[in-house]
């Protein structure tokens, strides 16, 4: 039984795993450019990384459930509590990771990129209550897709603050 939007996720996966790549390449181009990793420039890339892995396996979910032969709803909520779940816990793992790659408290950008992922976190599992329970699928899509849109924006905005930063 194919899942509804399946083409659909399987092309954001693609990306998700493309965006991986993208970000190791960027870290490792730098590095090789003769400035050397800091602690702040390795978290920076395991998160983006973590972004990349959670929106591919997000993608994946849907099609993996359906192929158990769970019904339609049942496939949502539970790629939607997942995936929720997913955001939910990095939003409360970061600060601390964060504080402990560099001793100072958290700029704005980054709480802003916080209440980003929480929101989103709760759409994926006001999904899985069903809030909405005709429109699954459709809510599910686009909480993924703007999850990857937030995830590629805050990235060029973490690179043009890593490359500033190091430059000056």
């Amino acid at each position: 039984m194919e899942v509804t939007g399946a083409a659909y996720l399987y092309t954001i996966a693609v990306i998700g795993i493309t965006f991986i790549g993208f970000s190791a390449i960027v870290m490792m181009l730098r590095q090789t450019s003769g400035q050397s990793l800091q602690r702040f420039d390795i978290l920076i890339a395991h998160v983006y990384m973590e972004f990349g892995l959670i929106v591919s396996v997000g993608s994946l979910l849907p099609p993996l459930f359906s192929f158990w032969g769970l019904g339609s709803e049942t496939v949502w909520r539970v790629s939607s509590v997942l995936v929720g779940a997913s955001l939910l816990l990095f939003s409360l793992t970061y600060p601390p990771r964060r504080r402990k790659a560099i001793r100072e408290s958290l700029p704005r950008y980054t709480k802003t990129n916080i209440a980003v992922i929480i929101l989103l976190g709760a759409v994926f599992v006001g999904n899985a209550g069903g809030i909405v329970q005709e429109q699954m699928p459709a809510i599910y899509l686009s909480a993924l897709t703007m999850f990857m849109t937030f995830t590629v924006a805050s990235w060029l905005r973490a690179l043009s603050i890593i490359f500033l930063e190091k430059s000056q």
